[in-house]
């Protein structure tokens, strides 16, 4: 490993090692059972399936790979009330030591009408997370006797195991609204994961915990015409000393009564710049967005952040059947 690959090894590496950050996503919108429990169930139809895939920083050595996958039912659905269940799937692989984080968790909602435009929905979730590291991969300096570097020389580190598993719970609050007589809608949400701070050391002797996670989320379509809406968005999450805020708008614009196309802008501040595009097609959503690095990272990636491809697919209800009159056959 050359002087190049070793300074951006322990300028990420360590870092997100050592603060142990969860997975971000710049569609948060699309993949929302992630970032709050409360959100299951909170969609048109019976169940809903998607999936999500960053490619981050991949002009650097150590580029990042994230996928996520979600499923939620509704077990329930009354006038009044919901009740719905969902899974989730989170994997994370980044480095030369191919660091990953693993999960997969169950999430529970109950959500109640409070009239006929909005909902409030509480929601909790229980999943198991792993994480591990290839040190076959790394390189030490203990392994460099001073001439050339021996990678079958002893590495020096006290990490007696490579991996770790341990259970977390995350719990939330969530508000929708949506106006029946139009496209306006809004969702407010408040999330928290790791309540239970699992552990997620490598070495025995050691206590890491992974610090609680705090999500506040946004998200609301105003009808401006009959075929354009404006829409907006926003996150914020707080891990430990590590932050995220993240917030855009676009148009929204309705080419059929099923098809619609939407271009955004959104600015995560202190970071990137992150154009996205999403089509709607009766029961399927795809998006892309592409993160512009404008952080002091730029230096390594030369603005270059990262692609996501987002596609859920919505059960969604089949429309009423036409009363058609029959005439009469003499």
């Amino acid at each position: 490993m050359n002087i190049i690959r070793l300074s951006v090894f322990f300028c990420l590496f360590l870092p997100v090692w050592s603060f142990a950050q969860d997975l971000h996503y710049s569609q948060f919108y699309l993949h929302p059972l992630h970032f709050n429990p409360a959100q299951t169930g909170n969609f048109q139809g019976m169940w809903r399936a998607g999936g999500i895939y960053r490619g981050q920083w991949a002009s650097v050595p150590v580029n990042y790979r994230s996928f996520g996958g979600s499923f939620d039912y509704k077990l329930r659905q009354g006038e009044t009330q919901t009740q719905a269940l969902g899974l989730t799937l989170q994997h994370d692989e980044a480095g030369d030591g191919g660091l990953n984080w693993t999960q997969i968790g169950l999430s529970g909602a109950w959500a109640q009408a409070l009239s006929e435009t909005q909902t409030i929905a509480a929601g909790f979730g229980l999943s198991v997370v792993q994480r591990s590291v290839d040190l076959s991969g790394l390189r030490f300096k203990n392994q460099w006797n001073g001439d050339v570097l021996d990678p079958s020389a002893p590495s020096g580190e006290l990490l007696n195991r490579n991996s770790g598993l341990s259970p977390s719970l995350s719990a939330g609050f969530n508000w929708h609204y949506q106006n029946p007589d139009s496209r306006n809608s809004a969702d407010l949400g408040l999330g928290a994961a790791h309540l239970n701070r699992p552990r997620i050391n490598f070495a025995d002797d050691e206590k890491q915990q992974l610090p609680m996670r705090f999500v506040v989320s946004a998200r609301g379509a105003l009808q401006m015409t009959e075929q354009t809406d404006l829409v907006g968005f926003g996150l914020g999450q707080l891990m430990d000393k590590n932050r995220e805020i993240i917030a855009g708008a676009g148009l929204r614009r309705w080419l059929d009564p099923l098809t619609a196309l939407q271009f955004s802008l959104a600015w995560r501040v202190g970071d990137a710049v992150v154009p996205a595009v999403q089509l709607e097609r009766d029961s399927w959503t795809f998006g892309l967005s592409y993160d512009w690095n404008i952080s002091a990272f730029d230096q390594a990636t030369r603005g270059r952040g990262g692609i996501e491809l987002t596609a859920v697919y919505r059960a969604l209800p089949a429309p009423p059947v036409k009363a058609l009159k029959t005439c009469p056959v003499f």
